[in-house]
This record gives structure tokens, C-alpha cells and sequence, in this order.
């Protein structure tokens, strides 16, 4: 996802050292609008986080599993990224922009709004306790055996012989 370079606030932050718990909480409940994007080593591959935030308010998110071009948006982002950051493999950028910027990068991408948007008080139930890969095993298992191959699919219709 292509978003806006504004206002650089913290770049190349590692997630050992990014206190996450006081961070977000210093920008839900501001005035806070801008995004954060989380890149980790994980189980598997790349794996990147983003929140964003409108107004002190948690707005806007997506992960993505790069190796396997499967993206998450919105609510069921939020478990997966809020996970990441406890992963000591990982690097941590924020970005501030324009309310009006927000504004165009929701309205552009539509699936990444959440359901409701998460304020201070909600955020104490996303905060992981510790790192799980398991987590991303498990999404990337289901997403996966949904895929058909394209053996299976020549096979399926008795083309095996044009594979």
C-alpha cells in the first residue's frame, strides 16, 4: 500500500527498543494523525503492520505476509500486528500527516477502516504479552489449503497430462 512520506517522527526504530505500550498510548487520545508501520522478521518471511491514526483514534489497519502476497485488513489485522511488536526482529516507522491526508488514504482504500474505531481504553485488550509465531502459522495454514494448486486443478478436471 502506497501511503504519504509527510512528517517524519520516528524512523528506523528497532522494536526491542520502541516502547509500544506508552507510544500508542501517547497517540490514541491526542491529536495524533499519522501512521505506524511495523516491519518484522517473521516466522516465514516479511511480515509488516500498519496503523493508522486519525485524530488520537486507531482508524485504519493492514497486514501483510509479503512472501505469500496475502494481505489482512481492517479488525482482523489488529491481533496480528499488535503481536508483532513484540518481535525483537523488527524495525518500527512513524509518520505524521494531515487529517485531510488520513482522510484520502481511507477513502482510497476502504477495507482497511475498522469496524469502529479503537480508542486508549480499548487498546489495553490488543497489547500481546509476548511474541507468537504461531499466530501467522496458523492464518498462513487456512489461507493456504484454500489455495489450489494448479496440479490439483488439472488433476481435477483429468488435464494432468497438460501440466
Amino acid at each position: 500500500m502506497n501511503l504519504p512520506l509527510s512528517d517524519v517522527i520516528e524512523q528506523g526504530k528497532k522494536t526491542a527498543e520502541f516502547d509500544h505500550k506508552s507510544k500508542l498510548n501517547s497517540y490514541l487520545g491526542g491529536d495524533f494523525s499519522g501512521y505506524i508501520v511495523l516491519t518484522i522478521d517473521g516466522f516465514d518471511g516479511m511480515e509488516e503492520g500498519v496503523l493508522i491514526f486519525r485524530k488520537g483514534y486507531l482508524s485504519a489497519g493492514l497486514y501483510e505476509f509479503l512472501n505469500y502476497g496475502i494481505t489482512m485488513f481492517g479488525d482482523s489485522s489488529l491481533k496480528h500486528t499488535f503481536n508483532a511488536f513484540l518481535n525483537d526482529k523488527g524495525i518500527v516507522d512513524v509518520y505524521g500527516l494531515t487529517n485531510q491526508q488520513v482522510d484520502l488514504v481511507t477513502a482510497f482504500n476502504d477495507k482497511i477502516k475498522l469496524t469502529r474505531p479503537v480508542t486508549k481504553g480499548d487498546a489495553s485488550r490488543l497489547f500481546a504479552l509476548k511474541y507468537s509465531s504461531e499466530l501467522s502459522k496458523e492464518l498462513l495454514k487456512e489461507v493456504l489449503q484454500k489455495q489450489e494448486s494448479k496440479d490439483e486443478v488439472l488433476k481435477k478436471f483429468g488435464l494432468t497430462s497438460l501440466g
